[in-house]
């Protein structure tokens, strides 16, 4: 059983444009026509501290971060701005993980010395 392409009073011959057409094509495929003034910021640097701190978030971010600029150079300035947007989200993911990471270590640290500190100064009598 085959079905054949759809038609009615929208679209007498079945498939293929709209009646009215598409309308004139973009320059640079961007809304509002050409490209916009500059790139997004890629937010490497977040992405490559939060590799340290949380590493599966730090690397998503850190792809998203790199195809900014392939995306811009290309023309897809729609995509880099969504490949900014996901790698500022996920930069700002990492970085808090790598901050709370940070301070954990310090507390333990401290926390470690404080306890080395109070072990030697205990005197045993025996």
């Amino acid at each position: 059983m085959s079905y054949g392409p759809p038609s009615g009073p929208q679209n007498p011959g079945g498939y293929g444009p709209p009646p009215g057409g598409y309308g004139p094509p973009q320059p640079g495929g961007y809304p509002g026509g050409g490209a916009p003034a500059e790139q997004p910021k890629n937010y490497l640097w977040q992405n490559i501290l939060g590799i340290f701190g949380c590493t599966v978030i730090g690397i998503i971010g850190l792809i998203f971060a790199l195809q900014v600029g392939s995306k811009w150079s290309i023309g897809d300035y729609a995509g880099a701005e969504d490949a900014a947007s996901k790698a500022k989200i996920f930069g700002i993911i990492s970085l808090i993980a790598f901050i709370l990471q940070i301070v954990f270590w310090v507390i333990y640290i401290i926390f470690v010395v404080i306890m080395a500190a109070s072990a030697t100064t205990y005197s045993t009598t025996y």
